[in-house]
């Protein structure tokens, strides 16, 4: 009776991807080559707690900063076919991209939803811890 439970909970686990896993599995960061945008510059959104800014260079490289209630991340990042690809796995599928807005819609995490990040040059709406790095 206790293998037959161990195998059940041994299949249940392994059958289970959580999105961490997910992205982990499916990063194609690495390989992708950027390409050049059509515009670079800064982009910064809020949501809930947390303020995201994507800084994108004429190269196609840039980086993402979040800042969830004061905890601050960074990545690298890279434009290529339309994706913004994130170092940590993450992808956002660039559905517009002009000097006022990327409008993008998130992949291969927890959850796909929409996200319109509004042109921040000037770095007036980004975090403060991230206005420092940029």
């Amino acid at each position: 009776m206790q293998k037959i439970i161990a195998l059940s909970l041994v299949f249940l686990i392994s059958s289970c991807v959580s999105p961490t896993v997910h992205m982990m599995a499916n990063n194609k960061f690495n390989e992708e080559q950027p390409s050049r945008p059509l515009v670079s510059g800064i982009w910064t959104i809020s949501i809930g707690p947390s303020i995201s800014t994507i800084k994108l260079e004429a190269d196609g490289n840039g980086i993402l900063c979040d800042d969830t209630s004061g905890q601050v991340v960074f990545n690298k990042i890279k434009y290529a076919n339309n994706m913004i690809y994130i170092q940590n796995g993450m992808a956002l599928q660039v559905k517009i991209l002009n000097k006022d807005i990327i409008e993008a819609r998130t992949i291969l995490s927890a959850s796909n939803s929409n996200m319109l990040y509004k042109a921040d040059n000037d770095l007036k709406v980004a975090s403060l811890k991230c206005v420092k790095e940029l």
